[in-house]
């Protein structure tokens, strides 16, 4: 089954260190990522690697339930999130500081199983409603930072969560 990749990227006018403890923090997920709800800890951990978190997304019209854990966790350069349930994909987060700013990559990988059918509603339908829901997620993470007026991250949030 061939793997579809989405990369979105936005760069965030802050260090990298409070980009990275604001957008790791999955409590704060609802407040900017498009068609997530619901964010709950299903293990003890509830950061860094083996973190999992169970969650509601909306995908395609339709709201499924997910679980992901965290792998690969490396303070202010990024993770790698697996589902353990629901539909399969993984996600992985890039952060690079840039001076005073930081890029923020963020790459979905999913396949559709769906024979035959699969690759055109992929090409379609799935890959450009992905890369606008991407687009705007990071963009409205981007807003978080810079409606913020301050030099404190979001929500009063600095250093880690």
């Amino acid at each position: 089954m061939t793997m579809t990749r989405i990369a979105e990227s936005v760069e965030v006018n802050a260090p990298v260190e409070e980009v990275f403890a604001f957008a790791s923090d999955w409590r704060y997920w609802e407040k900017w990522w498009l068609g997530v709800s619901g964010f709950k800890p299903t293990t003890e951990v509830t950061r860094g690697n083996g973190t999992r978190y169970a969650y509601k997304a909306w995908v395609a019209g339709l709201t499924v339930d997910l679980e992901t854990e965290i792998q690969d966790f490396v303070e202010n350069v990024g993770w790698r999130g697996t589902v353990t349930k629901g539909m399969p994909h993984t996600t992985q987060w890039v952060f690079e500081a840039k001076g005073d700013t930081t890029r923020l990559t963020y790459i979905l990988e999913y396949s559709l199983p769906i024979p035959l059918l699969g690759p055109l509603l992929d090409f379609g339908l799935m890959q450009p409603g992905w890369r606008r829901r991407l687009k705007r997620s990071l963009q409205n993470l981007k807003l978080q930072f810079e409606q913020r007026g301050s030099t404190r991250a979001p929500e009063g949030r600095a250093g880690g969560a």
